[in-house]
């Protein structure tokens, strides 16, 4: 196997043949000393209204209170305020750009390698760049598009985070799901997908998948993660038959996983396989791997903040599709994410993440321990039999479980969509039907909750209104819960 990945092989003809935004290609050239510009139409910043944007922590947030108690308060001002309200950059506003840059490659143990660099090429590495969009959901969407052609395949893992599902439907794509257990992808099952795809009479009319989607810790819905030695084991694969793996990773730096015991700076995470991808590297080659941060979990939802890392022709084939799009992620929100990351630094932003990190694991206690009293064995609800299975996440914020239903006639273990959309709906309780996150939109007898938001007084009662609903539906199908 030649330690040459060649890209070029993967893009897709959008990529290869879409022109270059003829203003914004010539951006850098401006930044020529002495360059006189004419080029383009920003307006004057002098004619826009904010002078800054004070940011005011919450007195118990990391690096919230200042020595006498006071609350810590962040401006952004001047030539950053102005950077932020102005026509940017499409990878984004330089400051944050970098700093992040700087983060992933020390957490991932990645060094930083441009393109044309003395390192790009060089012992099996690869340049690498890094892009800020607007969510992580923006960046996956672009990265599909950099290589998916209509009739492509991508293969992803069963059951899958359903924001893709759509995304790869509308760029008519083939999507093939891939089984899982307790530790999400399965590499057994992904080598027997790819090793039997000319021969299966389900795949050999379809062309030779081009990437696999996973979502590796705390997976939506599924809540499972994969451990060190899962994560070599499905490398391997992807490199022996020299597909791409985007690796969605919202959840990785919530991690519960060593949580507490160790400093936030110091304690151990499982590696992502962005990291891992460094490791006989002289054989394999990098570049196959390209990894998805999100701030939404961490920060807040609406700042829209994600970031996508890997080989530079991605990431410039996304930044491409911004630039005749939305032209760049927006600048204040950029803004305001990076003050909060000079203000607290590596250190504190860790610190902050374990914060959130426990706040989840503490929800995610007491929801699995009532969902273990009124679904579980020895339940002393209703029949007091056993209607739910599940894996203890360990990361996230999803219980993916799996319903006693009765059979119908398109699954010997029920569907949760009826149950769902009719039966709970009328017993006020809701919760998301597992056929959401199957290709094809398959039956499934799985739900996903979500412990991130309800109030704690209201999880038993929604729960018990869940048990009553499964046995309702026993009773009206004339049978007996087993």
């Amino acid at each position: 196997m030649s330690k040459h990945v060649d890209l070029s092989t993967f893009l897709s003809e959008a990529t290869r043949t879409r022109p270059p935004s003829s203003i914004r290609s010539l951006f850098p050239t401006e930044l020529i000393p002495g360059m006189i510009s004419f080029l383009a139409g920003k307006p004057n910043a002098s004619t826009f209204p904010l002078q800054d944007i004070s940011l005011t922590f919450k007195p118990d947030a990391v690096g919230g209170s200042q020595a006498d108690g006071r609350p810590t308060t962040v401006s952004i001002a001047g030539d950053d305020l102005v950077t932020s309200l102005q026509y940017g950059p499409t990878l984004g506003i330089p400051k944050l750009v970098k700093w992040l840059t700087d983060f992933v490659s020390e957490q991932h143990g990645r060094p930083i390698i441009t393109k044309g660099s003395e390192l790009d090429g060089k012992d099996g590495q690869t340049a690498w760049g890094l892009t800020v969009g607007n969510g992580s959901q923006d960046l996956l969407g672009k990265a599909f598009e950099a290589i998916l052609d209509p009739g492509d395949t991508a293969l992803v893992e069963e059951p899958a985070y359903s924001g893709i599902l759509p995304q790869l439907f509308m760029l008519k794509a083939t999507t093939f799901g891939v089984g899982s257990d307790d530790q999400g992808l399965c590499p057994h099952k992904l080598r027997a997908v790819l090793e039997g795809w000319k021969t299966n009479p389900q795949t050999a009319s379809l062309k030779f998948p081009k990437l696999v989607y996973t979502t590796p810790t705390g997976a939506n819905p599924a809540g499972t993660t994969a451990s060190e030695q899962r994560k070599r084991e499905v490398l391997q694969v992807i490199r022996e038959f020299d597909v791409l793996l985007f690796e969605d990773d919202p959840y990785y730096y919530l991690s519960f996983v060593g949580l507490g015991e160790d400093t936030p700076q110091t304690r151990k995470r499982t590696p992502s396989y962005w990291a891992l991808e460094e490791e006989n590297r002289s054989e394999w080659g990098t570049g196959r791997v390209f990894r998805f941060d999100s701030m939404s979990k961490i920060m807040s939802a609406g700042l829209r903040i994600g970031f996508a890392t890997g080989p530079t022709p991605i990431i410039d084939a996304i930044g491409a599709h911004t630039s005749i799009s939305n032209l760049q992620p927006a600048g204040p929100t950029q803004a305001i994410a990076l003050a909060l990351l000079q203000h607290w630094g590596r250190d504190g932003f860790l610190q902050h993440a374990d914060t959130v990190a426990a706040f989840y694991k503490n929800r995610r206690d007491f929801f699995e321990a009532a969902v273990t009293r009124i679904l579980g064995a020895n339940s002393k609800e209703g029949t007091g039999k056993q209607i739910a299975e599940w894996v203890r996440p360990v990361a996230g914020m999803f219980l993916w479980i799996k319903l006693k239903l009765p059979p119908t006639e398109k699954s010997p273990e029920g569907d949760s969509w009826a149950l769902i959309s009719e039966k709970a709906k009328a017993n006020l309780v809701l919760a998301l039907p597992g056929a959401s996150f199957i290709p094809g939109q398959g039956t499934s007898c799985y739900v996903r909750t979500s412990f991130s938001l309800v109030p704690e007084d209201q999880i038993e009662p929604g729960l018990k209104r869940l048990r009553k609903t499964v046995e309702d539906a026993w009773a009206e199908a004339g049978l007996q819960l087993s």
